[in-house]
């Protein structure tokens, strides 16, 4: 309890500095304003963002730590507790770094942990070892009495934690609408109040889940923990494993195929490592635990050391509908753009999913081709998978700190270009690129006069 104090106070500290730096004389009551609308913005981002795919994974672990805690409202609202603690916290943390990387004068984006190799190769291997504990194949605590009942609790509550903080980790690469501007913001602005936007999406995420923990009518409607519970684990442990599998394929995006091959070891020889310290545990077998224990170890070390590995074989990183993109580079946009031509720009990265399913639903349609050539579009795409700054510069540009970013231009006339949603839909697209087609042929045709 006093360490949840603690954090508690601490985090309640870093936002109170940051609205007391927004309020001090030396803003102007405008902005003062504004800032209160961002970080109003960001709370209700935070809370959309659990509705992104990127969260989609997690969001099985956080229903099975509700259901788990609902069998009293004492545990229920220790549950939402510590699994706001954990979100809020991990939220912090990414603002230090971002604050702590950006003042020695390097460029950073939002989700942009996922642009290197180590840090996706290790959280694939997490994923596994999380769908592995939901499908039983090992269980953590055991035996009876208090001593044991005192370490499930601690571990529940570490549990909710570090749920918290995967929830963080996940959502990282995607960006809930409302999202754009105080993120965009937040790379720019000084430390209180970039930390201060931070904390403030961290208890945007972690809202719904607080309320449900402490409004009684709500958490009364939730099931009693039972025996379907364990079949209820079985069937969570898939979205983890397919979590992994997508890692592991944007792995092999950055790296080539070698890389996924040393990941997938890691993956063997941790299940190895499991089973080993599992049957040793039950059996009371020391030198087998101890055996298990360094196999599990040595699968982590070796998952480190597939995202450090010499990249080989990569897929070129072009539009997966090349036959009608080209790579975006600032050179080719602003020579179309001076030939008065319209041009839709697309801003995506392998490891954002929301990126991928836009692409899947909207981007690689017949349907979309076709509109593309009756409105004399062009189709350029670029590519954050890795980190680029020439991407980074557009991203910036346009005032966010993240991807998807859709932009439509119409010639040089700065006054038409069109920011899309972040999420596509084949109505929208259609109409923005007809809306700019059928402007253009108007002002064709007054010139003409």
């Amino acid at each position: 309890m006093h360490k949840l104090r603690f954090i508690a106070l601490t985090l309640a500290s870093v936002l109170f500095h940051g609205v007391s730096y927004a309020t001090s004389s030396s803003i102007s009551e405008p902005t003062q304003a504004s800032l209160a609308l961002l970080l109003l913005f960001a709370f209700i981002g935070g809370a959309l963002l659990n509705l992104m795919p990127c969260v989609l994974p997690v969001l099985s672990l956080k229903l099975l730590s509700l259901v788990t805690g609902g069998n009293s409202r004492a545990q229920l609202r220790s549950c939402a507790t510590w699994y706001t603690v954990g979100v809020v916290t991990s939220f912090a943390v990414i603002g230090i770094v971002i604050v702590a990387v950006q003042s020695t004068g390097k460029a950073l984006g939002w989700g942009f942990q996922l642009q290197e190799p180590t840090f996706v190769a290790v959280l694939a291997w997490l994923m596994t070892l999380i769908g592995l504990s939901l499908a039983g194949h090992f269980t953590l605590g055991g035996g009876g009495g208090g001593a044991s009942t005192k370490l499930l609790n601690r571990s529940g509550r570490a549990g909710d934690f570090w749920t918290g903080a995967l929830t963080c980790v996940v959502a990282s690469p995607c960006v809930a609408p409302l999202m754009g501007a105080p993120l965009a913001y937040a790379f720019t602005a000084p430390w209180p109040l970039a930390m201060a936007v931070f904390v403030t999406l961290g208890f945007g995420v972690a809202a719904p889940f607080l309320v449900v923990g402490f409004v009684p009518g709500l958490a009364s409607r939730l099931p009693k923990p039972g025996a379907w519970m364990d079949t209820l684990k079985t069937v969570l442990a898939y979205p983890m494993f397919l979590t992994g599998v997508w890692l592991l394929w944007v792995l092999g995006r950055q790296l080539g195929i070698n890389a996924v091959a040393v990941a997938l070891i890691a993956v063997v020889a941790l299940a190895l490592g499991l089973w080993q310290y599992e049957r040793s545990r039950w059996a009371d077998r020391v030198w087998g635990k101890r055996m298990g224990a360094l196999v599990i170890l040595a699968s982590l070390a070796i998952s480190i050391s597939a995202g450090r590995i010499p990249a080989t074989g990569i897929p070129e990183l072009k539009p997966s509908n090349l036959s009608i993109a080209t790579p975006y580079t600032p050179k080719d946009l602003e020579r179309l753009r001076n030939e008065g031509r319209s041009v839709f720009v697309s801003v995506t990265a392998d490891w954002c999913i929301t990126c991928i399913a836009n692409e899947q639903a909207v981007l690689s349609r017949a349907e979309f081709v076709d509109l593309l050539r009756r409105t004399e579009t062009v189709y350029m795409k670029g590519d954050w998978t890795n980190g680029d700054p020439v991407v980074d510069a557009f991203l910036k540009g346009h005032g966010v700190a993240g991807v998807p970013l859709y932009v439509l231009y119409r010639g040089t006339d700065d006054n038409a270009t069109t920011v899309l949603p972040q999420i596509l839909t084949m109505d929208s697209i259609r109409t923005a690129l007809e809306r700019q087609r059928m402007t253009s042929n108007d002002t064709a045709s007054f010139q003409g006069r």
